[in-house]
C-alpha cells in the first residue's frame, strides 16, 4: 500500500516550479534506488513490506519488525549502500554529474544518527533493550542535537556564499 500525503504533492510542486527536468530525473532516480535497495534487503531477509508513506518529508517504508539486529540493520544499511554503490560505479566509469553527487548526498546524508533515517533507526534499533538503554538513548539525544546543529550550521555557511 502507498500512502500519498499532500505535503509530498507540495513538495512536488516546488521541486518542478524552482528545478530543471535533469535535476529533477537524477533526484528521483536516487530516491527510487534507496528505497529499492531497502526492499530488495527485506526481500531477501524474509521481511514483509506494508506500506510505503510520501510526504515532504521523502519516503518511509513501514515493515514488519526485524527477525533479529543483524537483519534489521542489513535493511537499514542497504538503502544508503545502494546509494553509495552507485556512485562508485559511475565515478568508476568518469561519470561525474549530478546523479552520481546526488547518490553520495543521499547515501551520506542518510547514516547520519538522525532517527528520521537510516543511520538514527540503526542506532535506536541497537540501543533498544540494552541494560543501559535509558542512559544510551540520552547520549543519542546529545548527538543527534550536535549533529543537527552542524547540519544547520553548514547550511547557513553555504547559503551566505550565495
Amino acid at each position: 500500500m502507498i500512502r500519498v500525503g499532500f505535503s509530498f504533492l507540495l513538495f512536488n510542486a516546488l521541486l518542478f516550479l524552482f528545478c530543471d527536468g535533469g535535476m529533477i530525473a537524477s533526484f528521483y532516480s536516487v530516491c527510487l534506488l534507496h528505497e529499492l535497495g531497502h526492499i530488495a534487503a527485506l526481500r531477501l531477509t524474509g521481511g514483509e513490506l506494508r506500506r510505503v508513506e510520501l510526504s515532504f518529508f521523502g519516503m518511509r517504508m513501514v515493515a514488519a519488525p526485524a527477525a533479529d539486529i543483524r537483519r534489521g540493520a542489513l535493511v537499514l544499511l542497504s538503502g544508503p549502500a545502494a546509494n553509495l554503490a552507485l556512485y562508485a560505479v559511475l565515478t568508476v566509469f568518469g561519470v561525474c554529474g549530478m546523479t552520481a553527487r546526488l547518490s553520495l548526498a543521499a547515501g551520506l546524508f542518510n547514516l547520519l544518527p538522525l532517527s528520521a533515517l537510516d543511520g538514527g533507526a540503526l542506532l535506536d534499533m541497537l540501543a533498544a533493550g540494552r541494560v543501559r538503554e535509558r542512559e544510551l538513548r540520552a547520549c543519542l539525544t546529545a548527538v543527534r542535537l550536535l549533529c543537527a546543529v552542524g547540519l544547520l550550521a553548514y547550511i547557513a555557511a553555504e547559503m551566505a556564499k550565495i
